[in-house]
């Protein structure tokens, strides 16, 4: 702590002799007793270690004395700290100030002891640091401020206050932490975010010349290759109606190929548009119940083939929040492809059921005991035109888990899928759930 230490009287006094002499010189005894008094006590402060600092002079021109004392340990420790820390008076003097905050505003230690801790700032920002400055014995405070640094700079730094009571004197301790690194980071950080709003708006301005490229591209499918391919198969089935007495076998054995490839392109231009509409269409978002869906589909189904028997297993109460038309298509394309990969399969059974449920989201599952896939390209089941199974043996044109994967994607969800070859599939997909109110 520091100790203030009072100076000497004015001499001016009677002289020896002269009326009133005897009060006067017992008025000056008194004094100087009360010095020797003051004197024995700081001295015995300074010998027990109770001061480690004296403050000498009148207010405004105070002198700070450091004493080295038992607390030494504890100035190292100050010292060598990466903030800048001081102590001042209950006037905001500086009584003392270590290295680094000498090294943050320029000054040397020296310079700044005794001096008011306002002029640590500039005058723009000495009523926000007076008021954190302002707090009583026992309390803190923190907040940013810029620090006067050298050559008229100024230095960012957050400020903490505590202030503390040692023998009925109000003590405050700074600890200043420079912030100059954290602004630069900070400014660097809004650059790559400027940078990086720049680039997404000219990756969405790409997107959207892509998009309105797929939908000029669309418009060419639908209605200028659709026409080429009719003509292609009604020529081909006129040649063989026509002419297929003057054909020999080859010769309708290529005119039954153009129709079959002009079918099946035919097909995969109907795909095509599918999955570009469910990748575009807008979306309407309502509580669904996935097992009535189910359900329905599979009723369609089994009308379509009433010659086949495929035993059905439904659970019920599986709710979401969907657009109905759109999840409709997810589990059509999934329950018509279990519904074609158990063709071959005695005892076909085909299950769409929930799953283990994510935190929010509702799992749901479409297992067969079909024909199942090659784990090994499990991959490629939800790219568009990937197929595990030859054309002749099961038809199909590659695009519908595809459109499904599109689908759960627009919903925020997932699609994954396990099987393994002769012992069926199932696919998974999440959505989130709905509320069972």
């Amino acid at each position: 702590m520091a100790r203030p230490v009072p100076q000497a009287s004015d001499p001016a006094r009677p002289a020896a002799g002269r009326p009133g002499e005897s009060g006067a010189q017992e008025a000056e005894l008194a004094e100087v007793r009360a010095q020797l008094r003051e004197a024995y006590e700081t001295i015995e402060a300074i010998r027990s270690g109770e001061v480690d600092s004296l403050v000498i002079g009148p207010p405004g021109r105070e002198q700070i004395y450091a004493l080295a004392s038992a607390d030494r340990p504890y100035r190292l420790i100050v010292a060598a700290m990466n903030e800048g820390a001081a102590t001042i008076s209950p006037r905001e003097i500086i009584l003392d100030a270590n290295p680094r905050l000498a090294a943050m505003t320029g000054q040397t230690g020296t310079q700044l002891t005794g001096t008011a801790a306002l002029d640590l700032v500039p005058s723009a920002h000495r009523p926000a640091f007076a008021r954190l400055l302002d707090v009583g014995a026992g309390d803190s405070a923190r907040g940013e401020v810029e620090l006067s640094g050298p050559g008229g700079t100024t230095v960012p730094v957050l400020l903490a206050v505590s202030a503390f009571d040692l023998d009925g004197l109000l003590l405050r301790c700074l600890v200043l932490t420079d912030l100059t690194a954290q602004r630069r980071a900070e400014a660097e950080v809004r650059t790559l975010n400027a940078e990086l709003e720049v680039r997404v708006a000219l990756r969405t301005a790409e997107l959207e010349r892509v998009n309105k490229n797929l939908e000029a591209f669309t418009y060419s499918v639908a209605h200028d290759l659709r026409t080429p391919l009719r003509a292609l198969s009604g020529f081909s089935a006129a040649m063989v109606e026509d002419y297929g007495d003057r054909l020999d076998e080859t010769g309708r054995g290529y005119a039954g190929s153009i129709m079959a490839a002009s079918e099946r392109m035919a097909a995969l231009i109907d795909d095509l548009l599918v999955l570009s509409r469910v990748s575009r269409a807008g979306m309407n978002l309502e509580p669904v119940d996935l097992s009535a869906e189910a359900a329905a589909i599979a009723g369609e189904l089994e009308s379509r083939d009433p010659g086949r028997v495929v035993r059905f297993i439904i659970e019920d109460g599986i709710r979401v929040i969907a657009d109905r038309g759109l999840i409709r298509t997810v589990l059509q394309n999934l329950l018509e492809n279990a519904w074609k990969f158990t063709a071959r399969r005695d005892g076909a059974v085909i299950e769409f059921a929930g799953a283990a449920p994510e935190e929010g989201m509702v799992c749901c599952r479409v297992r067969d005991n079909g024909a199942g896939f090659d784990p090994a390209y499990v991959a490629k089941l939800f790219e568009p035109f990937e197929r595990l199974h030859d054309a002749a043996e099961f038809p199909g044109t590659g695009i519908g888990l595809a459109s499904v994967a599109r689908i759960i994607e627009r919903h925020g969800g997932r699609t994954w899928a396990d099987g393994a070859v002769g012992h069926g599939a199932t696919f998974y997909f999440t959505l989130t759930a709905a509320d069972p109110a």
